[in-house]
């Protein structure tokens, strides 16, 4: 799927504008085909029931709204992506009490809630996912926290713990659940 090749390797401006092509950490780890596989089975049944989707993301700086861009004659079935990187996005993009996030904490079963259902309100979406969590270093390297909202029922929560393996494959981790929450919301 587009940025992620088997290589692991992905275009960048150089200097001068020209292309050339770098290889991060961060990057690094490839999609399996079954993640695609499942984006793309997301996608198909989101169309089929005519539900748009929508993600707000901290730890993953925008890689599932990527990917659910990706898959041709399928992508307008996402609605838009939020990338909450800091708190005060958190506060401004998803109307998230500032006290919240310092009372809980940024990564936290709270946060994933309210970051889930900000981006349902804020945007015209059936279904809301969001993720936040220590991509690499922090508190506990590998926690992550998702949430995923739908209008009439109640948001669920899935609180993941991968480990230590580092920023890329935790940012892949995250992708896998974030389709697989997705889905059983469908």
């Amino acid at each position: 799927m587009g940025t992620f090749g088997a290589s692991g390797r992905f275009p960048v401006a150089g200097a001068g504008g020209k292309e050339k092509v770098s290889e991060t950490e961060t990057l690094s780890p490839v999609l399996d085909e079954e993640i695609e596989k499942a984006t793309l089975r997301l996608l198909e049944k989101a169309c089929e029931r005519e539900l748009s989707l929508a993600t707000a993301e901290s730890c993953t700086g925008g890689m599932l709204a990527s990917l659910l861009t990706d898959v041709q004659g399928c992508a307008h079935a996402f609605e838009r992506g939020f990338v909450t990187y800091t708190d005060d996005s958190k506060a401004e993009m998803l109307g998230i009490p500032l006290d919240l996030i310092k009372r809980e904490g940024a990564v936290s079963r709270a946060v994933a809630i309210a970051m889930a259902e900000g981006a349902l309100e804020r945007s015209k979406a059936n279904i809301a996912l969001s993720v936040t969590g220590y991509a690499d270093k922090g508190e506990e390297p590998g926690l992550v926290h998702f949430a995923c909202a739908r209008g009439g029922r109640i948001t669920a929560h899935r609180e993941e713990h991968f480990g230590p393996i580092g920023r890329g494959a935790t940012r892949v981790e995250c992708m896998r659940v974030g389709i697989e929450m997705m889905t059983e919301m469908l």
